[in-house]
């Protein structure tokens, strides 16, 4: 490992066009950073495949004042421009009071000075956590090559149970749970205009190079959730080290109770599949019912069911099915 930065260009932007002008000029050349906590050492390590590229050209957008918002309107709902670093989201009155998942996750994402340095757009863009990606001297799927070295390897932390393919990668990122639980939507900016998405499909499967969408000329600007409607928000994640790792598993949950019965919930699973896992069955056992302990012990069962694990991560099975347990008997004694 060199931790060195090799050679680069830096450019300050302070209007999205210019920055959208930037990476069509420098096209695969070019990476938009903000934080920068996770391309920065990328580079360092010299990551590149036949893929991916190390960036010779950086556009810097934390002087673009959009970026840098979190605005609230009860019509309109949350709008958190890409640049907003985790730290405005755990302190951010608005969120904590209305949107407090947010809040939550993102407290519990590293170290106090990375919150205060890395964004939620970085955080939702982050490269795998593979250790085989994360090593010069591999040529694994995702940077280019044909072979995952993690599926007969070292794959005890960070990769999935669920839904992997030809790479067996987990998402790392904890704000994309959350986000996804609250129904939130991704606005990409593009040098014809911009479009939004569903955050769900923000993300694309383990047998895409990339982990998201975003094209080399685009922009993740924004992300948008609608207000909300839930009367529980629970964030929980289990790591190997409680003051900064990466989850092993986590779940974000929200619901609506009525009366004692759950009229509406999402359940959004983290660190086990190569995108979040919105765990339908699982929504299924719950909705419409009151959350006995027994309803809860079957949803719990259901949110594994369809987990397909590697030989050294089986126990992802048993600490995702407790944590969905907890989450949802967080519920019980406040339904009524």
């Amino acid at each position: 490992m060199l931790y060195e930065l090799p050679a680069v260009e830096h450019f300050d932007v302070k209007t999205v066009q210019e920055a959208l002008s930037g990476l069509s000029q420098y096209g695969d050349k070019a990476r938009v950073i903000a934080g920068g906590t996770d391309l920065l050492g990328l580079m360092k390590d010299r990551i590149q495949g036949p893929q991916m590229k190390i960036p010779e050209v950086l556009i810097n957008i934390k002087a673009i004042p959009e970026l840098h918002q979190v605005t609230y309107d009860p019509n309109a709902g949350l709008r958190i421009g890409a640049a907003v670093t985790l730290s405005q989201l755990e302190y951010s009155e608005v969120i904590n009071k209305k949107f407090s998942v947010l809040s939550q996750a993102a407290r519990q994402v590293g170290t106090t000075q990375l919150r205060n340095m890395g964004t939620i757009g970085g955080n939702i863009c982050q490269r795998p956590r593979c250790l085989y990606f994360r090593h010069p001297h591999f040529p694994c799927y995702k940077k280019g090559g044909d072979k995952c070295y993690a599926a007969a390897g070292e794959h005890r932390h960070y990769h999935s149970i669920l839904k992997h393919g030809k790479c067996v990668m987990a998402c790392p990122a904890d704000m994309a749970s959350a986000l996804v639980a609250l129904e939130g939507q991704a606005l990409i900016n593009r040098g014809e205009g911009e479009k939004t998405l569903p955050l769900q499909e923000f993300f694309l499967g383990p047998d895409s190079f990339t982990e998201t969408v975003l094209k080399s000329d685009e922009i993740l600007a924004q992300l948008l959730v609608p207000d909300q409607k839930w009367t529980h928000q629970v964030f929980l994640k289990h790591r190997i080290r409680h003051s900064s790792d990466f989850s092993l598993t986590s779940v974000a949950m929200v619901a609506r109770i009525s009366d004692g019965t759950c009229m509406e919930i999402r359940i959004v699973l983290g660190g086990v599949a190569p995108f979040p896992y919105i765990v339908f069955k699982a929504e299924e056992v719950i909705r419409g019912k009151e959350p006995s302990d027994q309803v809860i012990s079957q949803a719990a069962e259901a949110s594994v069911e369809e987990a397909r694990p590697l030989p050294m991560n089986r126990y992802k099975i048993d600490l995702t099915r407790a944590l969905v347990r907890r989450v949802l008997t967080s519920i019980q004694g406040s339904a009524y």
